[in-house]
């Protein structure tokens, strides 16, 4: 889906664009295997995950900052540190994948949302790029999910929000989750934007991904 960011008009949404053609990424990736002095950290850090990740050996050519980077995305991932439910992390994650456009994103991120039962019909509505009012009215959504459709469509679109939704988030949400929202939405726009600037080629397939998703990617007490 596209997104035109004019506080004056709504997002067009026009939904997943396809991949970069094969072969075409901007920059190439660290090989963990062979690094530079300068990026040794980076390589120990790469080296920790159990398969391979394009996304992550492009943003591990910014030495200084991608271990700290790591840590934070490690944060959102492990239940017991982050603050919202994880089904809400991945729905901010696929909607802003979704309107960004970020096929690649969109492609890391949706096992997750299988594995943790999202639902066909939610997954398949963020890939179509359905717009705000079209997806609401689905009827399949509960007010929460609706209020973080609303926030991030919002955000996308203006970089800021209106009080009534902030006011709407505050009622459905402690102050610590709405913040949060915002912190995962940033942070998955900024990754989006690096996939598509720089053409980040879509992943082989991994083998055995469920099982990594469920050991490396876990619930917390406000998940069902």
């Amino acid at each position: 889906m596209s997104t035109v960011a004019n506080p004056k008009n709504p997002p067009v949404f026009v939904g997943i664009a396809a991949p970069p053609p094969a072969g075409k990424q901007a920059i190439a990736c660290l090989d963990p295997n062979n690094c530079p002095a300068t990026h040794e950290a980076c390589g120990k850090v790469l080296n920790f995950f159990p398969f391979r990740r394009n996304i992550f050996e492009l943003l591990a050519r910014s030495s200084g900052s991608f271990p700290h980077l790591m840590r934070t995305l490690g944060s959102i991932f492990n239940g017991a540190e982050r603050t919202i439910p994880l089904l809400d992390w991945q729905l901010i994650v696929l909607r802003v994948a979704g309107s960004l456009d970020a096929a690649y994103e969109f492609d890391v991120n949706e096992p997750v949302a299988r594995v943790y039962e999202m639902g066909d019909d939610k997954i398949q509505a963020l890939k179509d790029g359905l717009n705000t009012e079209d997806i609401l009215k689905m009827g399949i959504w509960s007010e929460r999910q609706q209020c973080i459709i609303t926030l991030v469509d919002e955000s996308l679109a203006t970089y800021t929000n209106k009080e009534s939704t902030i006011e709407w988030a505050k009622k459905l949400m402690t102050e610590d989750e709405v913040v949060e929202c915002f912190i995962v939405l940033g942070l998955y726009a900024m990754i989006a934007r690096i996939t598509r600037g720089l053409r980040v080629q879509i992943d082989p397939e991994i083998p055995g991904l469920d099982g990594f998703i469920r050991k490396g990617v876990t619930k917390n007490a406000r998940d069902p």
